[in-house]
C-alpha cells in the first residue's frame, strides 16, 4: 500500500464520495470535529475548484455542515447500517465516473467501496483512498489505489470529551 500526506492532483475534475461519519468515526460528532475533518479530508484528497463533492452521513453528522458547507457540494442524510455508503454509491454509478470524471477520491475505509474503486481503475479512472488508519478495509488497500490516512481525527475527539459511537 502506497500512503502518502496529500493524493497527488490531477488536471480535471474529480469525484469525491466521503462518508463524513467514517472519516470522523463518531454518530454524534458536533461542531468543529465535524468541519475540521471535512477540511482534512479536503486538503488529503486535492480537492480544486470544480470537483465534484458527494458528502453523506448520519443527519447529526450532516445537520453540522448543512447550512455552511465550506466547499460546494451535494449532501445526503442517511440512516441504518450501510446508509451513507448506499447513499453515496446510488449517486455515482459507474458510467457517470467513466464518463464524467478524471478521478474518484473515496472518503472512506468501508469495504462497501472496493468494487466501485475497482471498476473505475478497469475503466481507465484513477483512484485514491483518504481514510482513518483504523478504518482503512483490506479490500480497499488491496485494489492498489494511493492512500491518504488522516491522523488527529481520534485525538480530536478524545479530547472534546465525545464518546466513540461507531
Amino acid at each position: 500500500m502506497e500512503t502518502v500526506a496529500q493524493l497527488p492532483a490531477v488536471d480535471g475534475r474529480t469525484l469525491h464520495l466521503v462518508d463524513l461519519e467514517n472519516l470522523i468515526g463518531d454518530l454524534y460528532a458536533k461542531g468543529r470535529m465535524v468541519t475540521e475533518a471535512l477540511a482534512s479530508y479536503l486538503h488529503a484528497a486535492a480537492w480544486r475548484p470544480g470537483d465534484l463533492v458527494y458528502v453523506a452521513s448520519c443527519p447529526p453528522v450532516i445537520a453540522e455542515i448543512g447550512f455552511a458547507p465550506s466547499v460546494p457540494c451535494r449532501l445526503f442524510a442517511a440512516r441504518g447500517e450501510d446508509g451513507a455508503d448506499l447513499q453515496l454509491l446510488a449517486h455515482a454509478p459507474p458510467e457517470l465516473v467513466r464518463r464524467r470524471v478524471e478521478r474518484l477520491v473515496i472518503g472512506s475505509g468501508d469495504h462497501i467501496f472496493a468494487p466501485r474503486a475497482l471498476a473505475a481503475l478497469e475503466a481507465g479512472v484513477p483512484v485514491g483512498i483518504v481514510s482513518r488508519p483504523e478504518a482503512l478495509s483490506g479490500r480497499l488497500v488491496a485494489i492498489g489505489a494511493p492512500v491518504a490516512l488522516m491522523t488527529g481525527v481520534d485525538q480530536d475527539r478524545e479530547a472534546s470529551g465525545v464518546s466513540r459511537a461507531a
